[in-house]
Parts: structure tokens; C-alpha cells; sequence
């Protein structure tokens, strides 16, 4: 019988994990799935049937995260961490686990959460990162304990301040990753004639002070099938015009960027 701070959604009783399910005192019960997550969003937190990614773009970040082309934010993050608390860590809207499982992998003593709106997410990460409880939650309502989290995990995923403050230990850290103006203009070079910059994110969580920021930038490239990969896990997929999308998906490598702002937060 083990213990996690995950809590019952519905009663918010601390769950504990008795063989495949995680139970509560009041007698709520939610089985682990075959791939190894558990489902604790409730219906009423579901904007759709099946909300985030979808099959298609959780195969291309699989495909992307395996070839390591996003190791150099993992090892930034994990960088960021060894200087600061990290005895319990939550990745929120943790796609498939990459960042969670370096983080496990470069803290193995500690207890190390992911959770993701997407079943599809949450599957593929449970499969590959054995040693890391991961859930399906929403992240306006997370089903983590009060105050139990040293710090929390947000790269290109919603921020949800109210319910990270509430998860966070008193001076409890926040890292947000956004992406960098530039970060894949070598990719929207390619497909479009006049390629612009993204917008720059200058959204400040309340409740925080920064206390750090880090940068991580530099080129790579991508070869045969992990180019249409990288468009598909893109909204560029959505936006782009089918022949501009062929022809780069002929394209047997691709030079293109990485360009990320890690940004570090403590909670007042």
C-alpha cells in the first residue's frame, strides 16, 4: 500500500494506491489503467470528450522527444532544480513525460508527478516512464494535496495560478517555459515566404516572484520522418497549405531552432 499526494477528485481524501487503484476513505476508487496512469478528471471538468492532444499529435511528440531535440530544456530545467528545492515535483500539463521523466531520472529520491488533460498524453508518457505516477487532471483542478509540492512544472502548457499556489509549499517554486520569439523560425522559413516572428508572451503569474530567468537557444536538424513529425506537433499543421506542407514533408532533413525562456518563479 502505497501513499502519493494525489487526492480523490471528488471528495479531495488523500488516495492511496492499493494494487491497480488508488482509493479513498469515502470509498471513491479509480483504477490504473493497462499503460500505467490513473484518470482523475471528472466529467464536469471535461470541455469535450476527449480534450488535449489528440492520437496524431501525441505520436509526433513521441516521435520528436525521442530523437532528444528538446533534451537541452529537460537538462536546463533539471539545472534549475539542483540548486532549489525538489523532494516533490509536479509536472503540469505534462504532455508525454519527457521533462518528467529527466526530472525523475536526475532525482530519483524524488517523488515526481505528472498530470495532463489528455488521456492520449498520459498514456503515452505512463508506458515509457515506469517510475513516475502519472494522471489525467485538469489542470484548474489539480488532484494534488495542499502544500505538498515543492515545486511545479508548466512548460507550453496552461497556466492555472490559483491552483499552483494552492499545491505549492510556502516559498515553493514555479518554472514556466514559453517559447523564445524565434523559437522554429528555420522551420517557418521553410514554409512560408514571409515567416514572422512569434508574439512574445509577457504574462506575469500573480502570487510570484521571479527570481530567474534562462534562456536556451540553438540549432538543429531534423531528418526523414520526425520533419512531418515536428510540423504535426505545431499548429502550423492547421495553418499551412496542404502543398507547402508536401513539400516540406519531401524534404529528406530540415535545419531549423530552439529558442525557449525558462522562467523562475517563488511563491510569496
Amino acid at each position: 500500500m502505497v501513499s502519493y499526494p494525489f487526492v480523490c477528485p471528488k471528495c479531495r481524501q488523500k488516495l492511496t494506491l492499493e494494487g491497480k487503484s488508488y482509493l479513498c476513505s469515502d470509498g471513491h476508487c479509480y483504477d490504473v489503467a493497462k499503460s500505467g496512469y490513473v484518470n482523475l478528471v471528472l466529467v464536469n471538468n471535461k470541455h469535450s470528450a476527449d480534450p488535449g492532444d489528440n492520437k496524431e499529435m501525441i505520436r509526433a511528440r513521441v516521435l520528436v522527444m525521442d530523437a532528444g531535440y528538446y533534451d537541452s530544456l529537460s537538462d536546463c530545467i533539471v539545472d534549475v532544480l539542483s540548486d532549489l528545492p525538489h523532494s516533490a515535483v509536479l509536472d503540469s500539463g505534462c504532455g508525454v513525460g519527457s521533462v518528467t521523466g529527466r526530472i525523475k531520472d536526475a532525482f530519483p529520491d524524488s517523488l515526481v508527478l505528472g498530470s495532463d488533460i489528455s488521456k492520449n498524453a498520459a498514456e503515452a508518457a505512463a508506458k515509457k516512464y515506469k517510475n513516475v505516477p502519472f494522471c489525467v487532471a485538469s489542470g484548474n483542478d489539480l488532484p494534488v494535496a495542499d502544500q505538498s509540492q515543492d515545486a511545479v512544472i508548466c512548460a507550453f502548457a496552461p497556466v492555472f495560478e490559483k491552483e499552483f499556489l494552492r499545491v505549492l509549499r510556502p516559498g515553493g517554486i514555479f518554472i514556466r517555459v514559453v517559447p523564445d520569439v524565434k523559437h522554429l523560425f528555420g522551420l517557418k522559413s521553410i514554409l512560408y515566404s514571409t515567416p514572422r516572428l512569434n508574439e512574445r508572451d509577457t504574462d506575469e503569474p500573480t502570487g510570484f516572484e521571479k527570481i530567474a530567468t534562462r534562456f536556451v537557444a540553438d540549432d538543429f536538424t531534423a531528418k526523414g520522418e520526425v520533419v512531418s513529425s515536428l510540423i504535426k506537433m505545431t499548429p502550423y499543421y492547421y495553418h499551412t497549405k496542404k502543398e507547402d506542407l508536401d513539400r516540406v514533408f519531401a524534404m529528406p532533413s530540415i535545419v531549423t531552432n530552439r529558442a525557449f525562456e525558462v522562467r523562475v518563479y517563488r511563491k510569496n
